[in-house]
């Protein structure tokens, strides 16, 4: 199959699970949802997740109880669906309560069946009532309201778009499922990564959407996936004569936007094409070679909205590091919608590895 002929695997699809009562259950992973030839952590702490919760609707405690709260997500070892895609998850009643109740989820991959990851799950009723103050919180700065309309039809001159190309083997495959828009005036110094953010695999692999297709949606069960494919914050710490040749720095991200947008107006059907971006197959050696990518060794997630069943098209997200000391390095998201209020909080433990390393199909960090 060529590349113009493949489409990628849809999240939402790939979630797809039959109610079941039973603990334990087994998927298959697909190849496209990956970053080189590991799963993305996010999509993962969805898999867990959504097992957990449709264990829940089946039983008599638990059946009103179908809203993620929170997750927290240990990783011990990537996966590579392009070697063995099978997995399976097994889940245990940690407590079974009135208002919520959790529930932990192992997974495991290989004939060896070793743990790769596990899921403390706690689902709730989030139209439960209860008490609700104002606490005056808010970002800061505090996020640009926008007409997101104008901004999504390229109308917008102070916002970029940057959509990575989709191909099977793509080494960043994985963020072509987020259609990324980015300020243009860069901020010195880089203190947050801020973005608007649309589904991206509702497009060609490399072009636009079909009028006839669909809009895809954000949706709560969708958020650790997202939350976990933000524009790399640490990519923008290098010094200024390396931000250039980091893939994943906004300095990088707004030229490949531009050459995007160039070859948009032009007219071109693959107009997201870019031969060095890291979109293409390739092993490393030379694209990455000045990038540090972050392996998600823990992800923890509050859900703060309950989104509608439908989902919405548009969720303005904000990462922040604290510190990135010996390979070491926190993270915050920060998800809201359309109308700026909070959806999701999600803080994840990172390790940095260089970008040659995370091609190799090895299990070791």
């Amino acid at each position: 199959m060529s590349y113009s002929e493949s489409h990628q695997t849809s999240p939402s699809e790939a979630l797809t699970y039959e109610a079941l009562c039973s603990p334990q259950r087994f998927v298959k992973l697909p190849s496209d949802i990956c970053i080189g030839a590991a799963s993305v952590g996010g999509f993962l702490a969805c898999v867990m997740t959504k097992h957990a919760v449709m264990y829940a609707s089946q039983q008599p405690k638990s059946k009103h109880q179908t809203d993620l709260r929170s997750a927290h997500v240990q990783f011990y070892r990537p996966i590579f669906p392009d070697k063995d895609a099978g997995v399976e998850m097994k889940l245990r009643e940690v407590n079974i309560g009135r208002a919520w109740s959790t529930f932990r989820v192992e997974l495991t991959h290989g004939h060896d069946a070793k743990l790769a990851a596990s899921a403390d799950v706690t689902v709730c009723n989030l139209h439960m009532h209860g008490k609700t103050l104002p606490t005056n919180w808010g970002l800061t700065p505090p996020a640009r309201r926008l007409d997101l309309a104008r901004l999504e039809t390229l109308g917008n001159p102070d916002w970029a778009c940057y959509h990575t190309a989709f191909h099977p083997a793509g080494f960043r495959r994985g963020m072509s499922y987020v259609k990324y828009y980015v300020p243009r005036k860069v901020p010195q110094p880089v203190k947050f990564v801020e973005q608007w953010i649309t589904p991206g695999w509702d497009c060609e692999p490399c072009g636009s959407r079909k009028e006839t297709t669909g809009k895809a949606t954000w949706t709560n069960e969708l958020i650790q996936f997202v939350a976990d494919l933000s524009l790399p914050v640490q990519e923008n710490f290098w010094p200024a004569e390396v931000l250039g040749s980091s893939l994943g720095s906004i300095v990088a991200t707004l030229a490949f936007a531009a050459r995007q947008r160039l070859s948009y107006d032009e007219g071109r059907t693959d107009w997201r094409q870019l031969s060095d971006d890291g979109s293409l197959p390739e092993d490393g050696s030379k694209l990455f070679k000045n990038s540090m990518i972050n392996v998600t060794l823990s992800m923890s997630t509050e859900i703060k909205k309950k989104l509608p069943e439908e989902g919405i098209r548009w969720l303005y997200m904000r990462t922040e590091a604290k510190r990135l000391e010996n390979s070491r390095l926190d993270i915050e998201i920060i998800l809201l919608d359309e109308t700026l209020d909070l959806v999701a909080i999600s803080h994840q433990v990172a390790w940095i590895v260089a970008g040659m390393q995370k091609t190799q199909k090895s299990s070791t960090l």
